[in-house]
C-alpha cells in the first residue's frame, strides 16, 4: 500500500508541476494537528501532505545528481 502511495504522490506532485503549481511532500509533521486542521477522520492514517501553490518566484530545477552517486556496479 505505501508503494502505491508514493506513486499517487509522485503523479500528484508530477501533474502539480505541469499545470504551474509548485508541490512539496511533507513526511515529518504532526499527525494530530493535521487530523485536527483538516478534519481527516482517526480510522484514515496520515502519512504525507503535499502542500500545493503557485511559486511565488520561478527559478532553475535543481541540478541533476550524477548516477554514479546513486547507483551500485558490483557492490554495495
Amino acid at each position: 500500500m505505501m508503494y502505491d502511495l508514493g506513486l499517487a504522490t509522485q503523479n500528484l506532485c508530477l501533474m502539480a508541476h505541469r499545470l504551474g503549481l509548485a508541490a512539496v511532500i511533507v513526511g515529518l509533521f504532526d499527525h494530530d494537528r493535521a487530523r485536527e486542521v483538516i478534519g481527516v477522520p482517526d480510522e484514515y492514517e496520515r502519512v504525507t501532505l503535499i502542500p500545493l501553490g503557485y511559486p511565488a518566484t520561478l527559478g532553475p530545477a535543481p541540478r541533476r545528481r550524477e548516477s554514479f552517486t546513486f547507483t551500485h556496479d558490483d557492490y554495495f
